[in-house]
């Protein structure tokens, strides 16, 4: 794919430091706990009241917003009560105790263990340059210089909330068929997948033709060593595989699979399609389950569409690009996506969330468009491992190449989460939990459209889906949406018809610390909620019977 490298050095010296602050209070300043003397039969989960007048008007008073049964739900004795804001929890614990059927009342305390987690509801990484990584997490802050836009929070994957759940299974493994890889650099020499039945003898110890394949192939050169000599192809493959949390460098999308690099593109950039069918039929031989190829050619090809039909029966998904020419030109293997269904085509968009049009090398160029397009990710700046040396950081690339390791690697998670998933399984959650309407209003219209297909792909979203089933989205529109960022101290929600009802709201902020905690009726359409926070960006967790999402929420 013709996307030149630009080089460029960014003196960025920023560390993010998630660290939990201290806390001035040991307890949760706007909720408090009462039990009563016995269970009030007329209590009413819906109005928050108790049919007990003396606490029913301090509820009102108190302004409270919700009412949870606790402790011994049997007994229905024991009750959190949640306010609108934060109050003074000592007042409040001495006026409630004035109540003769309350047996005691006190603040919600916070409480720690005896050691110290590595996680929370997000996950960062402390890798040097993550901050440069805005597809995976976006705060709103990402630019280069001449970059004609400018960033907006949350156009992103949601990676951080993502690997809560899921980093990558180590068997796994993830084929890049492209221009090699730069298999020495040190942030991610040790991702390289090693084939323990090919020892380095001069052998073809397991009778496939190719002797020594020890750590993939070069059809280019027909030999065993598939070292990049382009870029092209370890800025691809570091997108999905570079080494994680090792304080250097950048951070993959996956931090334990193995990348099997298959070289088919020379130092010019052009490869065959022979090479390009040998690399998935050798990827699928050797237990591969994810191919990452991005790269496009104008002819439909049978040898192509029988190699990946071959993937497809021995459950391999199979992700290419859409090509860069900012046109409704089909270009193969993405063209095979109509077709089949372990093959995803995959566009481009900014960090603004709006489709790739130019992309920074061009002014001519654009993400490609048509049909066969399955879903968009973040393709535009994209920093990554570099062949100048094997601590190469400092170059960034454009395209739809870079969109597809990304669905690539998120795809993986999929997997790795649940191993039986099938091509076609991956394939439709990543669609069917992709963000909708996040572009230019007149190309990404609701549900699938040319220009951006089901939508910006959404790691989180997505292995949230595969933490509930498969089955847990009967269709692409029933989800449930906000509107960010907040305005005037109001939270918007859109819910479609099949997810109306009754859902529990986990409000927290980027240290951690829980700001609030309620249950709410959702109804199908707009919802407004009120947001009385401080300014900020929040993690928000809406919590169904049938249907579980987080959400970033920015409070400007």
């Amino acid at each position: 794919m013709k996307n030149p490298m630009f080089r460029a050095i960014l003196f960025l010296f920023l560390c993010a430091n998630f660290a939990m602050f201290s806390q001035k209070l040991n307890y949760v300043e706007n909720q408090l706990i009462i039990g009563l003397h016995a269970n009030p039969t007329q209590f009413n989960s819906n109005t928050n009241t108790f049919g007990i007048p003396a606490i029913d008007d301090l509820n009102q008073k108190y302004a409270v917003v919700d009412v949870e049964i606790i402790g011994n739900t049997k007994e229905a004795t024991t009750y959190l009560i949640t306010f609108s804001d934060t109050r003074d929890i000592s007042a409040a614990t001495k006026e409630y105790q004035t109540v003769k059927e309350i047996a005691f009342a006190e603040p919600n305390y916070l409480a720690e263990a005896g050691g110290v987690r590595g996680t929370n509801t997000f996950l960062f990484p402390n890798d040097l340059y993550f901050s440069r990584q805005w597809g995976l997490y976006n705060d709103g802050s990402f630019t280069v210089s001449g970059m004609p836009y400018s960033s907006v929070f949350d156009a992103d994957v949601d990676m951080e909330l993502a690997w809560n759940i899921e980093t990558g299974d180590p068997n796994l493994i993830i084929a890049v068929s492209d221009s090699g890889l730069n298999m020495t650099h040190v942030d991610i020499a040790s991702r390289v997948w090693n084939k323990a039945s090919e020892p380095i003898d001069g052998i073809d110890n397991d009778g496939n033709g190719l002797i020594d394949d020890y750590r993939g192939w070069d059809w280019v050169n027909a030999d065993n060593n598939p070292t990049d000599d382009h870029g092209h192809g370890s800025n691809c493959a570091g997108i999905i595989g570079t080494v994680s949390n090792n304080s250097i460098g950048y951070t993959g999308a996956n931090w334990n699979s193995k990348i099997m690099p298959l070289k088919v593109l020379n130092n010019a950039n052009s490869g065959t399609y022979a090479n390009m069918a040998n690399s998935i039929y050798y990827a699928v031989d050797n237990g591969a389950k994810i191919i990452s190829m991005s790269i496009g050619g104008s002819g439909a090809s049978t040898l192509v569409s029988n190699a990946l039909d071959y993937a497809n029966t021995n459950g391999v998904l199979f992700i290419a690009c859409m090509m860069n020419f900012n046109n409704n030109t089909t270009y193969y293997p993405a063209g095979y996506a109509t077709t089949k269904s372990n093959v995803m085509a995959v566009g481009s968009t900014n960090s603004n969330d709006q489709r790739t049009n130019p992309f920074f090398w061009s002014g001519t160029s654009g993400s490609n468009y048509g049909n066969h397009i399955n879903v968009v990710a973040p393709g535009n700046y994209i920093w990554g491992l570099g062949i100048a040396n094997n601590t190469d950081y400092n170059s960034y690339w454009g395209g739809t190449s870079q969109a597809t390791p990304l669905v690539a690697g998120i795809a993986s998670l999929l997997k790795s989460k649940n191993p039986a998933l099938t091509p076609a399984q991956m394939r439709t959650i990543i669609m069917n939990t992709a963000q909708d309407q996040v572009g230019i209003a007149s190309e990404d219209i609701p549900g699938w459209d040319t220009y951006m297909g089901s939508g910006r792909v959404n790691a989180n979203s997505a292995l949230t889906q595969v933490m509930l089933g498969v089955d847990s989205f009967n269709a692409f529109a029933d989800r449930i949406s906000i509107v960010n960022p907040v305005q005037n101290k109001e939270l918007k929600i859109i819910t479609s018809d099949h997810l109306s009802g009754m859902y529990s709201f986990s409000l927290i902020n980027l240290q951690g610390q829980k700001i609030q905690e309620e249950k709410r009726i959702l109804n199908s359409g707009s919802n407004t909620i009120p947001f009385p926070y401080a300014k900020g960006n929040y993690i928000l967790t809406v919590k169904g019977e049938k249907y579980t999402k987080v959400f970033k929420i920015v409070n400007p």
